[in-house]
Parts: C-alpha cells; structure tokens; sequence
C-alpha cells in the first residue's frame, strides 16, 4: 500500500513502477546499479524511467513536466536528447514553476518532440508576461530532414503565442493559441552568421487562434513563406487580421475565419495561393467598410474556391454595423479565379474587381442566399466567366492568346454575341467576319 501510495505521489502509475521494477530484477541490480557481474551496467533510474542522479521521471525518452517530472519545459528541453519527447503533463502550471518566457525550441541543437496530451488540459500559461510564449529555431535551409514538431497544446498569454523561424517543413498539430497581447502565429525571416534562413513547406492541422491582441496567424514576406498549409485551421476574435497569407503556393484549406478586427484573409506577396472550403463570418469588425477577403495586386494566380461567406454581424462590434460591405475584394491581382461559393448579407456586393485583368469571376458557379449584389467592376481588362471574355465592345480589346473567346456587346457594325481571338484581331462567331 506504502509503494503505490508513494508511486503515485511521484506521478509514476503502478504498472509502470512494476514493469520497471521487474526489469530491474532481471538486470540484477544493487544498490542503484546494475551487478558487477553484467555485461553492460545500467543505472536502476534508467530502468525504472527515473534519473539515477536527478530523480526526475524520464520514461522512455519521454520528459514529463508536471508533477512527478520535471518543474520547467526550458529544462526538459535543455536535458532531452535528439529523438525524445517532451510531454507537456496537465499538472504542469507555467507561472508556479517559474517558467522563464521565451521558451526556446532550438532544433539547431537536437531534435525532439514537444506535445501535451490534449490542448485543454496541457496548458502553457503566460499570463501578463511581455515575452513571446513559445519560440522554434530550426536549421533553415542546412538540413531539410530536421523537422521541428508541437503539438497537443494550448498557449495562453503572452507577446506572441508562437513563433516560428527557419524552420521548413515543420509541423504544428491540434494547438489552441488564445489571448495573447499580440499575434497568435508569426513566422519571421531569420539571420545568422551563416547567412539567411527562411521557413517554407511547413503544416498546420486543427490550430486554432483566437481573442489575440494582433493578427491571427501572421505569414512575414521575409520568412519566404511558401508552400505553407493550413487545414481544418480557426482564426477568431482577434484584434487584427485573420490570416496575413503570403509566399508561393500557400493553401488555406477549411476551417473558420470569422469576427476578425480587420480582413479575414489579407492576400499579398506572393502568387497562386488557395483559399478552400473555408467558412466567413463578420470580419473587420473595427473596420467603417469591412472587407472578408483582401486580394493585392502582388498576389496574381489567387483562387478562391467552395467557401461560404456570411457578412452578418451577429454582436456588437466597434464598426457598429450589422452586416459587412464585401465578401471578396480583388485589387489588381491579375488571373484571379473565385467559384462555387456561397454567400449573404452584404451591403455593396459580394465581389469587387478593380483594375485586374483576366479575373475569373465564374458567375453560375456561385450562388446567393440573399439579394446580395454579386458582381461590381471598375477598369478591368478581360474581365472573364468561366473563361469567357465578358460582354464588351471587343474592337478595342486585344485577346490573351489565340484561341481566346469573348462576348462582343454588337458595337460597330457586327452582331452582338460569341467571338474568337485569331491571333490579331476578333472573328463574330454569328457573323462570320472581323469585328
């Protein structure tokens, strides 16, 4: 009764304590060590998953901080060995351990896993620290086979919830950021005496920011941030932007973006990004003309695609409106493409193209629940649907390429309807003859 009162005042289960007591035995240990007659002595700490010398749990490779383990994650941290586990227990409460903020995940160093057990019961609690929470160095682009991964976790407090820096193709799995006095998620560009290291490629799955006192998750133009992955990802409630997506190739994939203080997502910097299956609700909540979707012009190729969009403020927000102005403004970002979405509730209109050409608007494809306006334009060049080259008097537009249809509006002495681009000039489909 003594041993497994004792165990579990340690934070060691029973069946744990047994399995290692029995090895133990077989190994033929005294007195703390292993018998002079074994072939390879072996502390009775590293057999029964406790520091011979600290008396701190380690089972298998896994750091436990909490109760039982270790007081701090720095110093788990700074103890694993590359392939551990750092496990972050619910027990473990950062303020009473005296947790020192930032805490720094040097994957220069080694490589090890941070993970909790479940986001609300792994808690890592800044409080009103003026410090970032949680902070990933990797290897930049010197070794592209170390990748940092956190998981399992909720960050609350704090500057910045987590950053990351030259960390590529690193992984962020079922994370909850919340309340922090700045950003959710940044990564940054980071230089060192070896020279530029940037973070691209890397995944997040089911992370969620929300209530931050800045932008929700934040992509900086100088971390080159491509190829980066959000899925099944929340970005609610905070202060500032939803999403600042930037780099090459990004791709926003489900998910919620709503209540956001400024733009849901705030394309720019980069080409071909993503946005899928993504549910809309109320962003720009401190803005007099609130926008969901912001597309610059240094964001060509973008696609908006099978999202629902509900401009709808359901509380009392500092703008004092009760519905927003546009679901997707496009702001010279050539050969956008938005289709298959859903929306309502908005004061101007759904889409706004100004000064873009060849934007694809795919008019049948999206569908209003409302008498939302779908469509308004100003000073584009090819403004096209499902392809097609809209209504317009043709003879003074060039086509993209031969082959290029158009819809011309029977200016001059041609018929109104279908046109083909020959490579020079524009042939009436209806009136066999130049436009």
């Amino acid at each position: 009764m003594g041993t497994r009162q004792q165990t579990r005042e340690n934070g060691i289960d029973r069946r744990t304590f047994m399995s290692a007591a029995g090895a133990a035995t077989l190994l033929g240990s005294v007195g703390g060590r292993a018998s002079a007659t074994s072939d390879a002595p072996m502390a009775l700490g590293d057999a029964a998953g406790i520091d011979s010398v600290t008396g701190i749990a380690n089972l298998g490779g896994k750091l436990v901080v909490g109760r039982g383990g270790y007081r701090t994650i720095q110093e788990a941290w700074d103890d694993a060995r590359s392939g551990d586990v750092v496990y972050v227990h619910s027990s473990y409460d950062a303020q009473q351990a005296g947790e020192e903020f930032p805490i720094v995940l040097n994957y220069e160093e080694k490589e090890v896993l941070l993970t909790g057990g479940h986001p609300s019961g792994s808690v890592i609690d800044a409080g009103d620290v003026d410090e970032n929470v949680v902070e990933v160095l990797g290897r930049g682009m010197n070794d592209y086979r170390n990748n940092p991964i956190v998981q399992n976790l909720k960050i609350v407090g704090g500057n910045v919830g987590l950053r990351i820096r030259a960390a590529p193709y690193s992984s962020y799995k079922d994370i909850v950021v919340y309340g922090t006095n700045s950003h959710g998620v940044s990564v940054e560009g980071y230089t060192d005496d070896t020279g530029f290291k940037g973070t691209f490629g890397a995944t997040f799955r089911n992370v969620m920011v929300w209530g931050c006192g800045g932008t929700g998750f934040r992509l900086n133009t100088d971390a080159r941030s491509h190829s980066m992955s959000f899925f099944g990802c929340h970005s609610e409630f905070n202060d500032a932007y939803g999403v600042q997506l930037r780099g090459y190739s990004c791709r926003w994939i489900g998910g919620t973006v709503q209540n956001n203080g400024n733009h849901g997502v705030d394309a720019r910097s980069g080409c071909s990004q993503l946005l899928s299956g993504v549910y809309f609700e109320g962003n720009g909540t401190a803005m007099e003309y609130p926008i969901e979707v912001y597309v610059s012009a240094s964001a060509p190729g973008f696609t908006c695609d099978t999202c629902y969009f509900q401009g709808n403020f359901a509380r009392n927000f500092a703008n004092g409106l009760d519905r927003s102005t546009i679901g997707v403004a496009v702001n010279g970002a050539p050969q956008a493409s938005v289709s298959n979405c859903t929306y309502r509730n908005y004061e101007s209109c759904f889409l706004l193209v100004r000064d873009a050409r060849d934007v694809d608007v795919h008019r049948p494809s999206n569908c209003a629940l409302d008498d939302t306006t779908f469509l308004e334009f100003d000073d584009c060049e090819r403004l096209r649907s499902d392809g097609y080259v809209q209504e317009d008097d043709l003879r003074a537009v060039e086509g993209a390429h031969r082959g290029d249809m158009g819809i011309h509006d029977g200016s001059g002495d041609a018929l109104w309807g279908p046109a083909v681009w020959n490579g020079r000039e524009w042939i009436s489909v209806v009136q066999p003859d130049v436009i």
